[in-house]
């Protein structure tokens, strides 16, 4: 499953024929609001780009959500911003179910936080693995970012704590954060 290879593809190069020497598809699916991208979730893809040859990064637009700080081509933007300094790296945003995404990019594992809600990541994981045979991988998670939610943050940036929500997301977020207007719906995250 995992490729011993690490270098970085050009995201301009990417197809689903790319192998690693296995002639496995090295390439993880990490989906997700990222409403907005935080610290937790830059460590996860730090850990998946050390990992795997390609990383993409799939910001999921739910319709039926609430709307939240950023609008998901917001989210796209900053998502792409934070990731920059990691070359194999790329996002997108997506509608639909995770296994579709991963089957088009040719992704041969999902990429999840260690910390999660147990029983629904595992239960999605299974209903994954059923679905397409792609297997979840629960990324380890720093101690020192793993109480971080998007929830929090919302809820802070809606209590006019933004300095406060500031600290918890990377550089190229914050100034986003000082300007966000949208309506908060913090039981997201």
């Amino acid at each position: 499953m995992f490729c011993a290879s690490a270098r970085p593809i050009p995201a301009d190069r990417w197809s689903c024929a790319d192998r690693c020497e296995t002639g496995r598809v090295a390439v993880a699916l990490y989906a997700g609001s990222f409403d907005p991208i935080h610290l937790g979730h830059l460590g996860v893809i730090e850990h998946a780009a050390r990992t795997y040859e390609r990383v993409v990064v799939a910001v999921v637009a739910n319709p039926e959500k609430s709307a939240g700080l950023f609008r998901p081509e917001e989210r796209v933007q900053l998502v792409t911003e934070a990731v920059a300094h990691l070359p194999a790296v790329r996002c997108v945003r997506f509608f639909g179910l995770t296994v579709e995404l991963a089957r088009r990019e040719g992704a041969t594992v999902l990429v999840r936080a260690a910390h999660k809600e147990r029983d629904r990541e595992f239960s999605m994981a299974a209903m994954n693995k059923a679905l397409n045979g792609v297997a979840t991988v629960f990324a380890p998670v720093d101690p020192s970012t793993r109480w971080i939610s998007a929830s929090l943050i919302r809820g802070l940036v809606g209590a006019g704590k933004i300095p406060a929500a500031q600290q918890l997301v990377p550089a190229s977020v914050r100034a986003a954060l000082a300007g966000a207007t949208s309506s908060i719906d913090s039981g997201r995250g």
